[in-house]
């Protein structure tokens, strides 16, 4: 009896063993089975019954049977946190009561059946081992996965995503060792985006490559990428796809590792990388959780897309409605039958129409009637051809006003290919329209007289040379040229000039037919087109207009202004056929029209062509006059009227040309100040007449003053060459004295542009003298006389050549003498030819005399005798002067 007591014992805790780990893993559907496996290997057990804690039975086995001796053993069951169960065996011993005979029998057949039953309960606890170990690792993914998901949802920021889900394999799923890889762009190699765990120093300078070509693109991650697969790795150590990293995963200790793909928007985009321990790690169930988790990485990346996309679809339509409601563009939107369904707040404020006022209506309610009905059905046609049309277009505000506008409309079509709605977006351009034609307007009109300007005129004659050309009618070209127009200006100034001129303007037009054009091209130039003249006479009777309308006074305010006109006239196409030719024809017509006079007329001929090529020769052989020594100056004596002393000279340019001979400097003078050459030939001029004073006043040993003329282009032009004059004199030991510039009454009467004062200032702070040239030809301001210290006038030759006991010109000669004189200045005369013009001069005081009678201009070497010979100061009263020899005679 004890014997079957402790078997039944031992029976028991081997069955309670057993059924603690079934519990522990929840497999309560296989303790049935159990049971009656035990009960068939054991036919003494009689029933066996599995209840838990709360009275609830989870499971029994009873066997029918009259057996006497019932041996009833109970153990108590502890599984899973805090639960509890008892287990209850119940076993026969009625066979042990049975004979003696039988006992070694029946105990070795009881023995045998136990030892099978042993055998079978020590598989299931080391399988039971086994299963507990896998379903912690199961459990821990799970968990992992749990924790991803939970995080997921929460999850606001995509940069904390990969961080995440390496450390929640780690921490809840049980690796050692966790990373996210990303291709670098630039280096087409693998980085780690994020990374936890034990041994991340793996990571560091490690090189894996997406591409298949190079070991390090054949790993587990390289082939996880490319092939958008898991790749699995169970023995780390002996799986050739990790030979490059074997060393590295060695030092940490790691046998086994997994790689999943992460794909973005079904792209590839990074591989999740985990390590573990234990080799074997990842069964089927464990790849699954694994591959799940990297499925919901890709999706948690899509919707962080999809999100972004949401976001900016959000941002899109409030920009869009923010466009509507604030666009300075009008929007008006139709249906489909083209009836108004919507409009914004611009489309009120350019038409004046709100919504209610449109709604339900056509767009043809803004119709202005500006547009035939060929505009609208060829607009109609391009929007239904192409859904499309753009184009100006004018309108009518609800005040009554058109306007134009740039419209656009454009169709939104049904997924059925029908009209759904229409848009049109509009701008107001009337100011753009008003710009437009501002800029055009001063692009093409002279903004002071509003005359067509040189490009408006240009192209005015291209089409009227086009209109000749077909009628066969000739037209004509003229230029017209103001005169004296720069003396208004100076002395009435600009303001006034302008008023003169627009009143010439409109003379001009009232002179000529309204199919005729007159320009102007600047300053006091005029262009007029004569269109389809039939006879020259009535290009004659507009000329003799003109003369006669710009001859009458102009009235400028309190003052009346006289000036005339100098007209040049060509005809085409018996002159030209091209319109810059018809124009330079007119322009050398006018030139000889002021040549001959002014206020005239003169038709272009073939001879004025033949002066105009001279000039143009004349000029390029001007460029080269001064280095090839063709240019020298001659000196004309000044004679002290009183004393008849000779201490001033005058220095003239000449011009000896190599083929031409002798250029008359009237004709080379306005050459050169036109081209500019007068700068650098004024400059020599001065530095040789200040080398001839200085040799000359070492012969004579007294000073010898030398005047030279500077032209109005130099003071404007010279780029202050006149500031070394200067340091010149003062290197050769000349005083200022020893030089005297003539200049113009037109450029004194340009005291008030800045440059010319500082110019003839600085003359007068440097002691050289100055004097004005022609005087009494031009106008002249006193009070000029004065603020620039002029040392002398030179009454003009014109004066002098009639000069009488009983003439007008001897009372202006006095007059200008006794006006100089009480301002200070010396007078010289030029232009003295006879005994009685010196005579009638010294009597009327004049300072000195200049021309002929005295001496003609002398080279320098005469001149320099000349002054040898008349070192002597000789008495004008007795009579030494001879006017026929025309120089001074020793007495």
């Amino acid at each position: 009896m004890k014997l079957a007591r402790a078997s039944a014992s031992l029976q028991l805790q081997l069955i309670s063993s057993v059924l603690s780990s079934e519990l522990n893993h929840a497999n309560y559907q296989n303790i049935d089975t159990l049971f009656n496996q035990w009960a068939k290997a054991n036919e003494s057990i009689v029933e066996l019954r599995l209840v838990s804690a709360n009275g609830f039975k989870i499971a029994d086995y009873v066997r029918p049977a009259a057996d006497k001796h019932i041996l009833e053993l109970q153990a108590d069951i502890s599984y899973s946190y805090r639960e509890e169960a008892s287990v209850l065996i119940r076993m026969s011993l009625d066979s042990v009561y049975q004979s003696q005979q039988k006992f070694v029998a029946q105990f070795a057949g009881i023995f045998f059946a136990f030892s099978v039953l042993v055998s079978f309960l020590l598989y299931f606890i080391i399988q039971s081992g086994k299963e507990a170990s896998k379903a912690r690792r199961i459990t821990r993914l799970y968990n992992a996965l749990s924790e991803i998901n939970q995080a997921i949802v929460r999850m606001e920021q995509e940069a904390q995503l990969f961080p995440l889900v390496c450390r929640c394999a780690v921490e809840f799923g049980g690796m050692s060792m966790a990373f996210v890889a990303r291709v670098d762009e630039k280096t087409n190699l693998f980085y780690p985006s994020a990374s936890y765990g034990n041994g991340c120093d793996f990571l560091d300078g490690i090189v894996i490559s997406p591409l298949a070509d190079v070991p390090e693109g054949n790993g587990p991650i390289g082939i996880a990428y490319r092939e958008n697969r898991s790749v699995i790795v169970n023995d780390y150590h002996s799986d050739p796809v990790t030979m490059p990293w074997r060393d590295r995963a060695s030092d940490n200790g790691w046998h086994s590792a997994a790689t999943f793909p992460i794909q973005r928007s079904g792209q590839p985009f990074a591989v999740l990388s985990v390590y573990h321990a234990m080799a074997g790690a990842f069964d089927e169930e464990a790849i699954a959780l694994l591959d799940e988790m990297s499925r919901d990485i890709s999706f948690s990346l899509d919707n962080f897309d999809r999100e972004a996309q949401r976001k900016t679809a959000e941002k899109s339509l409030e920009l869009a409605a923010s466009i509507y409601e604030n666009s300075s563009e009008g929007m008006m939107i139709t249906d489909a039958d083209n009836l108004i369904i919507a409009v914004n707040p611009a489309f009120t404020r350019i038409t004046g129409y709100d919504l209610g006022e449109v709604v339900g209506k056509k767009p043809s309610v803004l119709k202005s009637g500006y547009h035939d009905t060929d505009f609208f059905q060829s607009m109609w046609n391009e929007i239904n051809s192409g859904g499309k049309w753009t184009g100006e277009i004018w309108d009518r505000r609800k005040n009554g006003e058109i306007y134009p506008k740039w419209l656009t409309i454009n169709t939104i079509f049904s997924s059925e290919g029908k009209v759904h709605h229409r848009i049109a977006l509009f701008t107001d351009i009337s100011q753009k329209k008003e710009s437009e034609e501002q800029i055009w307007q001063q692009a093409n009109f002279d903004h002071l007289t509003g005359l067509p300007n040189s490009r408006m005129f240009h192209d005015r004659l291209k089409q009227e040379m086009k209109k000749s050309h077909r009628t066969a009618l000739p037209l004509a070209v003229m230029f017209l040229d103001l005169d004296h127009f720069k003396e208004v200006n100076d002395t009435l100034g600009h303001a006034k000039g302008d008023i003169l001129l627009k009143e010439a303007a409109q003379r001009l037009l009232g002179c000529v037919r309204e199919s005729d054009t007159v320009a102007r091209f600047g300053g006091d130039e005029f262009v007029l087109i004569l269109s389809e003249i039939g006879d020259t006479d009535s290009v004659e009777r507009i000329n003799e207009c003109i003369l006669d309308k710009l001859s009458a006074p102009f009235q400028l305010g309190a003052e009346s202004v006289y000036v005339s006109v100098s007209i040049g006239v060509t005809i085409y196409p018996s002159d030209a056929t091209e319109i810059e030719a018809l124009l330079r024809n007119a322009d050398q017509a006018m030139y000889a029209a002021k040549n001959a006079g002014r206020n005239r007329y003169s038709y272009y001929t073939q001879a004025m062509q033949s002066v105009a090529q001279n000039r143009m020769s004349l000029s390029n052989d001007l460029h080269n006059a001064l280095e090839g020594g063709q240019l020298s100056l001659v000196f004309q004596p000044i004679v002290n009227l009183e004393t008849g002393f000779i201490r001033k000279a005058e220095a003239l340019l000449r011009w000896q040309h190599p083929t031409r001979g002798f250029v008359s400097p009237a004709e080379f003078i306005p050459i050169a100040e036109q081209s500019g050459l007068i700068i650098k030939i004024g400059d020599w001029v001065f530095r040789q007449a200040a080398l001839l004073a200085k040799h000359w006043q070492a012969i004579d040993g007294k000073d010898v003053q030398i005047s030279i003329n500077k032209s109005p282009v130099q003071f404007r032009n010279d780029n202050n060459i006149q500031l070394t004059w200067f340091d010149h004199l003062h290197e050769l030991g000349l005083s200022g004295n020893s030089i005297v510039v003539e200049i113009t009454e037109g450029l004194l009467m340009e005291g008030s542009d800045a440059t010319v004062k500082r110019k003839l200032l600085a003359f007068r702070d440097k002691g050289v003298q100055v004097a004005l040239d022609d005087f009494g030809t031009g106008y002249s301001s006193l009070s000029y006389l004065k603020i620039f210290d002029i040392d002398y006038i030179k009454i003009d030759q014109s004066f002098v050549r009639n000069l009488a006991p009983d003439a007008s010109d001897l009372a202006l000669c006095e007059a200008m003498i006794m006006m100089a004189h009480k301002l200070g200045i010396k007078v010289i005369a030029e232009g003295v030819e006879t005994p009685e013009q010196r005579d009638l001069l010294i009597a009327a005081g004049c300072d000195f005399g200049q021309g002929y009678l005295f001496s003609k201009p002398l080279s320098a070497k005469d001149f320099e005798s000349f002054l040898q010979k008349t070192r002597t100061c000789y008495s004008v009263a007795s009579g030494n002067i001879n006017a026929g020899s025309g120089s001074l005679q020793s007495p």
